[in-house]
């Protein structure tokens, strides 16, 4: 049996698919079970557990063979890495507690590095805290998900632009689908193995936010244009999107990063490629 956490979620959600559809029996852990009554129509057992619950998620994970875990960073909180910090840690205790043998567990590109990325500095922490937490441990570092434009498609529809913390807008960068991600994950939960692997998971092609403004232009049938937001903007709009001040800021510090090549893969580990594409995993977003 597989424990899946973020069953409901984008990765969690695509891992407990394609699990389920390899015939696996799989554990949902969610945050909140009325959210989850489609899991349970696909035979998936759905249990409770908040984040920072240790006795809660050491019960979700307990008989299970592997675990699929990941730490998204709350998005109204005062201290972003602290109080990731904080849930990462309860994760891998109700691991050790539960004796999870086999663990995979989304992090991010650039998590190997312990400053100048941003918020991904939380996942270089929750890489940190799951160490030595279960005998078969396997990073997912994921580059930056396809998905991300899904907040800015109202504008695009409605405006025809796209506006853009990735720049320059000419430059194409590596990105991957959530659905990729979770496949990725669900493949790993099967490779069970001695120590700790590192899997480096890119999308099928590079792209830049012209790029994805053309693939815009063509899913809507009117023309939307790439358009950089200026950095000024940057925290003051994620702020108006309900991110707390220090969100914004880290979540700002990450584009930073990005743009200017600070957040990229460490030459170590397996390499993987996806194959949704860009405008696929756009057209889902528009669905």
């Amino acid at each position: 049996m597989f424990a899946i956490l973020g069953a409901t979620g984008q990765t969690g959600g695509a891992a407990l698919a394609a699990s389920l559809a390899a015939g696996h029996a799989v554990r949902a852990i969610v945050r909140e079970p009325s959210r989850a009554t489609a899991l349970t129509d696909k035979g998936a057992i759905v249990a409770k557990a908040d984040l920072d619950d240790v006795e809660a998620l050491t019960a979700a994970f307990a008989g299970a063979e592997a675990a699929y875990v990941l730490n998204p960073v709350p998005h109204a909180a005062e201290d972003v890495i602290a109080a990731a910090a904080k849930n990462g840690a309860a994760i891998a205790e109700a691991i050790r507690r539960a004796r999870v043998p086999h663990v995979v567990a989304l992090s991010s590109s650039g998590a190997h590095r312990t400053e100048g990325t941003g918020i991904v500095r939380a996942l270089h922490d929750f890489e940190e805290a799951l160490r030595g937490a279960a005998a078969s441990l396997t990073f997912i570092r994921a580059t930056e998900f396809m998905e991300n434009w899904g907040g800015v498609l109202g504008v695009a529809a409605e405006h025809g632009i796209l506006p853009s913390m990735r720049q320059p807008l000419d430059a194409a960068g590596e990105t991957v689908s959530t659905v990729d991600v979770g496949r990725q994950a669900a493949a790993e939960l099967a490779r069970p193995h001695a120590g700790e692997r590192i899997v480096n998971l890119k999308g099928p092609a590079e792209y830049s936010p012209e790029e994805a403004a053309q693939a815009l232009t063509e899913l809507l049938g009117k023309p939307v244009m790439a358009v950089a937001t200026p950095r000024e903007e940057w925290e003051p709009g994620l702020i108006a999107a309900g991110l707390s001040a220090s969100h914004a800021r880290e979540l700002a510090a990450l584009y930073d990063a990005m743009n200017a090549g600070r957040a990229g893969f460490e030459e170590i580990g397996e390499t993987r490629r996806g194959s949704v594409t860009l405008k696929e995993a756009l057209a889902g977003l528009l669905g």
